[in-house]
């Protein structure tokens, strides 16, 4: 018998540990969710790629003040090249001249002595030419023209911090209504048990003929309500964990959120939100970068203009001719048919009339930078607005979250006392369940008034780009 246990054992400790094992939580701080949703968001490495290739298009505007050398290269073949003029031997006369190894006295040569091709063409014709052009002077266009690009790489970095910024305010959000959510659930499954107590106690009385049926309706209302801001809660738990599923890339069902909201609001110092919002704005980023951009486009216009000339230094070199490659025998290169040039040149180029149209985009340029001034202007006013409006949402939540936090503190202690005099006979069960409610309730909202703190200065730390 001991022998077939020896036997079995093994077995059973196999099986056991080939069994799934529960999941474990993943605790996770503020911090973490945000660093992993950065990490994991591909609205932000699209951001990313867009700076990499604004940055890209910068190196290509630098690209225009350096030389450019062209190349090019031909070879053709000449079905029926043109035969040319021959010119046959003698046919221009000949001379008698001395013989210096007589006999005969005189020889008589011919010219020309032999037939020669005038104007003939080989089958093939090869050409190779290269070409160096580099810009002396243009008006600043290709120093504008740069600067112009590292404006647009600044502003699609201001994109990716706009975007890392609202990411960030998403986890936040999603975070802190898990948090609310979570702590909400535990005060009401507590308040709403006792209130199915109370329920349960007047439904007796009831069939007890100590009280009416109004009564047991008004408390059964109140727990309906009580039910349906539970299911609320767990609804809204669900929602805040899959949210933050998606913006971190974990399991919803295993986060298990462990920064809690803040114990106190910290200081804030109008003057110095606004100055820190006016620096840190994305919005008042763009608007510069867009400010910025006018008045470049503005100097390349200008030096576009009319009368304005462009001068460039460029050198050419070309090859051409011709040479016939024979299927068999020698072949001796024809460097006769050849030609090679090098040329320097110096141009200028510019625009002496062209129907006033570079004067009508000198203007419209003029108009963008007085736009864009004007909506620099504007947006600096709505983002002190914006910064006011934050600190008075904070204000006002921070009070409220006192207002609330003493309440509950009063009805935690009432809570306490109802219950000793319950202890020693002095109140009875329906005053210690009716404490113990409103105590809940003043929980609940002292929790909701700390979401929404934490929210007002959530917002307000988006706005100025930074911990306050």
């Amino acid at each position: 018998m001991m022998r077939a246990a020896g036997r079995v054992l093994p077995v059973i400790l196999l099986l056991c540990s080939t069994l799934p094992t529960p999941a474990q939580q993943r605790d996770l701080t503020l911090d973490e969710a945000l660093a992993l949703a950065r990490r994991s968001s591909d609205a932000i490495r699209i951001s990313q790629l867009s700076v990499e290739k604004s940055r890209l298009a910068v190196s290509e505007a630098r690209g225009r003040m350096l030389p450019h050398v062209d190349l090019q290269t031909s070879a053709s073949y000449l079905v029926n090249p043109p035969p040319g003029y021959t010119v046959a031997a003698g046919s221009l006369g000949s001379l008698m001249l001395p013989n210096p190894a007589p006999p005969p006295a005189f020889l008589n040569v011919k010219i020309p002595p032999t037939d020669f091709n005038v104007g003939a063409a080989q089958h093939n014709y090869f050409t190779l030419s290269a070409a160096l052009t580099q810009p002396l002077f243009a008006w600043g266009k290709i120093r504008n023209a740069i600067d112009l690009a590292s404006i647009q790489a600044d502003a699609s970095g201001t994109d990716l911090s706009a975007r890392l910024r609202g990411t960030d305010r998403e986890v936040r959000r999603a975070y802190d209504a898990l948090v609310l959510a979570r702590e909400s659930q535990m005060v009401l499954r507590r308040i709403t048990d006792t209130a199915a107590d109370i329920v349960a106690d007047r439904q007796k009385s009831l069939g007890e003929g100590t009280t009416n049926r109004e009564a047991v309706l008004e408390v059964t209302a109140s727990l309906a309500s009580l039910r349906a801001r539970l299911t609320e809660a767990e609804q809204g738990e669900s929602s805040a964990r899959e949210s933050l599923g998606v913006l971190t890339g974990l399991d919803p069902a295993l986060i298990n959120p462990l920064t809690g909201f803040r114990p106190a609001l910290p200081v804030l110092e109008e003057q110095a939100i606004i100055t820190r919002a006016l620096d840190g704005s994305t919005d008042m980023a763009g608007a510069r970068s867009r400010t910025e951009q006018a008045r470049k486009k503005l100097a390349i216009e200008q030096g576009g203009a009319i009368l304005h000339p462009d001068v460039s230094f460029g050198i050419s070199f070309d090859v051409s001719g011709q040479e016939d490659f024979p299927s068999s025998g020698a072949w001796t290169f024809a460097n006769n048919t050849w030609n090679i040039d090098l040329v320097f040149s110096l141009g200028v180029k510019m625009s002496a009339f062209d129907g006033l149209e570079s004067l009508r985009r000198i203007q419209q340029a003029e108009k963008d930078v007085e736009i864009s001034d004007t909506a620099l202007s504007q947006q600096a006013k709505l983002v002190r607005l914006q910064a006011r409006r934050g600190i008075e949402a904070a204000v006002k939540a921070d009070a409220a979250v006192r207002e609330k936090q003493s309440r509950a503190d009063y009805l935690s202690e009432r809570l306490r006392n109802v219950r000793v005099s319950w202890t020693n006979g002095l109140a009875s069960r329906d005053d210690l369940r009716g404490a113990d409610i409103l105590s809940g309730s003043a929980d609940l909202e002292l929790l909701l008034a700390l979401y929404d703190r934490e929210e007002a200065v959530a917002d307000l730390e988006q706005l100025v780009g930074g911990a306050l």
